[in-house]
């Protein structure tokens, strides 16, 4: 079997046995073939016309191609290989995910795996599921999210398990994590989840939690209009204490803390959703506990009465947020104006 890297695609050359749910050709049946291709995302018409004008393949010679197409530049996808006991297992990702405030399903992850083990169909079929639950893990583990809801793939993602076409033998039923084949395909496929949305669309374990935020809508700019709305009687001095607020900003979003505490929130509006908790019931003081440990942490004592002001006017984007980031939001502009006007006294 032979990975190469083309213009626009990445081929897979061998004589396989291949289950797919490629748009061109999937299902089970032998291939010599499987293609990964770069697409735009305006693209129509037959997906075979596509492929005999992308390729230089006859029709006749389409007929033995397993065919992916995505719009994800396939020169960031992952390519990378596992051993094991009794085989081994490559595998080629491309992943996409777009803007987490995108809407449009023109993103992509396309996972196709090999192993030289022979596998029966039903062994092939197993390692679907261990893929699915490899590309879910790797994307629970980036805390990959789209209009503020975790997600667990794109609506066009697709996967291939290719086999060497060994004809007439038997093949391995069971290939699920239990296994050594299994094992090294659930590790190879979230390692490349990981490292190829790394790549292609910046998504690392180690990003800050204002990056975070943001990937919710929650930008610096919301964070800085809503801080600056109740200063007290303005100041001719705004710009540069907006650009001393920043600094502040930026210094604790990296601090692992901060992190921690910002992130809790995430995790506690989802529990919410389970627990069935509507709204912003009175009962719930968690979120105001979580807000003024991290305004406190940020300003110290003063910083209670900040943002107290703040959870009580929830001027700007804090009136559209949900109980816990609201006021994890909250406490990061109490913390950081309130050191902001120590730092500046005469601000």
């Amino acid at each position: 079997m032979r990975i190469e890297r083309k213009e626009k695609y990445i081929e897979l050359s061998g004589d396989f046995t291949v289950l797919s749910s490629a748009p061109f050709n999937g299902g089970l049946r032998e291939a010599n073939r499987i293609i990964n291709h770069t697409t735009s995302v305006d693209q129509q018409g037959p997906i075979r016309d596509y492929f005999c004008e992308e390729t230089s393949l006859s029709r006749e010679e389409l007929d033995s191609v397993i065919g992916f197409v995505t719009a994800v530049d396939v020169d960031t996808a992952f390519i990378g290989e596992s051993a094991f006991t009794d085989g081994e297992v490559k595998a080629v990702i491309s992943a996409g995910v777009g803007s987490p405030v995108d809407s449009r399903p023109h993103n992509t992850i396309n996972v196709i795996v090999y192993t030289d083990v022979n596998l029966s169909p039903s062994g092939l079929a197993n390692l679907f599921i261990v893929i699915t639950e490899a590309k879910v893990s790797a994307l629970r583990k980036l805390d990959v999210v789209k209009n503020g809801e975790e997600i667990t793939g794109t609506p066009t993602d697709a996967i291939a398990v290719a086999k060497p076409n060994e004809r007439g033998e038997d093949g391995i039923n069971f290939s699920g994590t239990a296994t050594d084949l299994g094992k090294s395909v659930y590790g190879l496929v979230k390692k490349g989840v990981r490292e190829a949305l790394g790549t292609n669309n910046g998504y690392s374990p180690g990003r800050t939690i204002l990056t975070r935020l943001s990937e919710r809508g929650i930008t610096r700019d919301d964070i800085a209009d809503a801080a600056f709305q109740l200063l007290a009687g303005g100041s001719e001095d705004e710009r540069e204490l907006e650009e001393e607020f920043f600094k502040i900003l930026e210094a604790y979003a990296s601090d692992p803390n901060i992190h921690l505490l910002v992130s809790t929130g995430f995790y506690l509006e989802r529990e919410k959703e389970r627990l069935e908790l509507v709204d912003d019931p009175g009962r719930l003081v968690t979120d105001e506990l979580i807000g003024i440990d991290i305004a406190e942490y940020i300003g110290g004592k003063n910083a209670l009465f900040n943002f107290v002001r703040y959870d009580r006017k929830k001027p700007g984007i804090l009136g559209e947020l949900p109980p816990f980031l609201d006021d994890a939001v909250g406490g990061l502009i109490a913390g950081t104006m309130t050191k902001l006007f120590e730092d500046n006294p005469k601000a």
